[in-house]
């Protein structure tokens, strides 16, 4: 059975949040962290997570650095240590947005 979830974030929104430490160290990883450099990279990031539990089923249940974004050698997102889904992520003007298709 296929399971999906998307997820869409206002970018301005997630400038607003980074601008906290707390925030940041709680939703984000280290190696999430290091990749983003721009606010549209923690939106679609933080998008793709919030994907992800909306594809499963629960909702936020576990901490959010639980689920870790990476990006391959051509810079396509996956969920670390999730082999049976694929991401998608974009970003345009005021929105980030993910998908994630589970399998």
């Amino acid at each position: 059975m296929y399971k999906i979830g998307t997820d869409i974030v206002k970018i301005s929104r997630m400038e607003e949040s980074i601008e906290s430490p707390s925030f940041i160290k709680k939703v984000f990883t280290e190696r999430e962290r290091e990749y983003c450099n721009r606010a549209e990279s923690f939106a679609g990031i933080f998008a793709c997570k919030e994907a992800y539990l909306k594809a499963i089923g629960t909702g936020i249940t576990i901490p959010l650095t639980d689920i870790e974004i990476l990006h391959d050698d051509r810079g396509k997102p996956y969920i670390n240590g999730i082999s049976n889904c694929d991401v998608s992520i974009s970003h345009d003007g005021e929105y980030a947005i993910a998908a994630v298709i589970i399998w």
